[in-house]
């Protein structure tokens, strides 16, 4: 699971007018979409100033971590490459895990989308990461630990977990 989240989205939204917040989160998305398509992941949904995708499903893959981590740092740095008019400051969280994907909803209102606790855990994540983080979770770090030998590790304390939940900072730049 990968969530990227616009810091300081509120006070942005102060401070512009709404049509040039507008254009900043459909540049911040169309990078985030093409991204995630060009990794073989699944974007799932924009929220308000948030991405959601996930890889290893519908189609299974053994490096999906490995993946999602780079989607984050790529979007990441794509971001904080861009000056002007669409720059906007991102932090990531990813998270291993099984869940459910597939339509959740009754009627005529269904929603494909990803359950779980990996869902909930990357959304928290991503909530706690700086600008430029990528914050993830053991099991993520394990895929990818040779790619980033020196991680530091954090304990955070998430909402909703009743134990401390260790997770590595990967820089995106």
């Amino acid at each position: 699971m990968l969530f990227a989240d616009v810091r300081g989205f509120s006070s942005l939204s102060e401070q512009l007018p709404p049509a040039e917040v507008a254009a900043r989160l459909n540049y911040f998305y169309r990078l985030s979409a093409e991204t995630i398509f060009e990794l073989n992941g699944t974007l799932d949904k924009f929220i308000g100033d948030s991405v959601m995708a996930f890889f290893g499903a519908p189609f299974t893959r053994e490096d999906h971590p490995q993946r999602a981590v780079e989607a984050a740092r790529t979007i990441l740095k794509g971001m904080a490459m861009v000056t002007g008019r669409e720059h906007l400051h991102l932090g990531a969280g990813v998270a291993t895990g099984e869940a459910f994907v597939g339509n959740v909803g009754e009627g005529e209102v269904t929603d494909f989308t990803a359950v779980g606790d990996v869902v909930n855990v990357a959304a928290r994540l991503q909530g706690l990461a700086a600008e430029g983080e990528v914050l993830v979770t053991e099991g993520t770090y394990q895929a990818v630990a040779l790619l980033f030998p020196d991680a530091p590790r954090r304990e955070l304390e998430l909402k909703g977990k009743s134990q401390p939940v260790p997770a590595r900072v990967i820089q995106a730049w």
